[in-house]
């Protein structure tokens, strides 16, 4: 398989947190008390991706270190409801961006005020107009909305289940639309519980994809108001602003300025046997030391 115009961008977080609530009811701790449940998925996963993808082009994309996004500003109430994040997975981090680099694995924070998602989203669309196809390794439905012919979602192996790679057909065939981007329109009607984005009060999943299927998107309908009738109607009219600004929270941006694709800075290089031996042995994983040995058929000399 030629990859030389693939590039496979993860949405880290969304991993890290897996991995640790994968290991919550047993966590796994190194003989000096380090968690290292948010550490150990996330290694496994970027060792099977790079030994059964082979991928040239790779970056690994984290949130804003501040964790400010611009929604938070337009919406208090965005994510509001999250649980504080475990300080296991803080602590993980820095051991994360270790292994990363000692894989020679690019990666890269999201500027304050936006979120991993827009530098995500920023990155597919600039390096899909220099002609690659790119692969979003998440387990984030939002990128639904960036699906192309040349932008995928990768879902990697959870729970059992393989992996799963979704293009336009998929998406269509799963929420009933014409083109991914309209899942946009589709949750701005009927709302997102796990971002506490609000949607039009009233308006369901079935309702929502009627709608779109009847009007295209949610200003659309906003304005074609004096179609329905009775209750649905009166909340509708009532609460267009939350339907607008719903749409806000919800659309990645894709068009960040101050951000030029280089493709040299995504290149995936040999990592060092030495490097990967080292924080292996301090974190104690004792099997994935066997299995990177096994995958990149080092020289005893190495």
């Amino acid at each position: 398989m030629n990859n030389n115009k693939k590039l496979f961008l993860i949405d880290a977080y969304p991993l890290i947190y897996q991995s640790y609530y994968a290991y919550k009811h047993h966590p796994l701790f190194t003989s000096k008390g380090l968690n290292t449940s948010p550490i150990i998925n996330f290694t496994y996963f970027l060792m099977n991706t790079l030994n059964n993808e082979k991928p040239s082009y790779m970056a690994t994309i984290f949130d804003a270190s501040q964790g400010f996004s611009f929604r938070k500003k337009e919406y208090k109430k965005y994510k509001a409801h999250r649980n504080k994040t475990p300080e296991a997975i803080f602590e993980a981090i820095p051991y994360i961006i270790k292994i990363l680099k000692t894989f020679q694995i690019s990666f890269f924070y999201a500027p304050n005020g936006y979120e991993a998602d827009d530098f995500i989203g920023t990155i597919a669309k600039k390096a899909e107009n220099k002609g690659y196809v790119i692969y979003i390794i998440t387990l984030d439905k939002d990128f639904f909305q960036l699906i192309t012919e040349n932008i995928k979602v990768y879902i990697p192996p959870f729970k059992g289940n393989p992996k799963k790679i979704l293009g336009i057909e998929d998406i269509k065939q799963k929420f009933g639309v014409n083109h991914p981007k309209q899942v946009i329109d589709l949750w701005s009607m009927m709302g997102d519980p796990s971002d506490n984005i609000p949607g039009l009060p009233g308006v369901g999943k079935i309702n929502a994809i009627r709608f779109i299927q009847k009007y295209g998107s949610i200003e659309k309908l906003l304005n074609s108001t004096h179609d329905l009738n009775g209750k649905i109607q009166k909340n509708i009219e009532k609460n267009k602003d939350l339907g607008i600004l719903s749409k806000k929270l919800i659309t990645i941006v894709t068009n960040l300025p101050f951000f030029s694709f280089q493709e040299e800075k995504f290149y995936v290089k040999k990592p060092n046997w030495h490097s990967i031996k080292k924080i292996f042995c301090e974190l104690e994983f004792i099997k994935l030391l066997k299995k990177a040995h096994e995958y990149y058929k080092f020289k005893t000399e190495e």
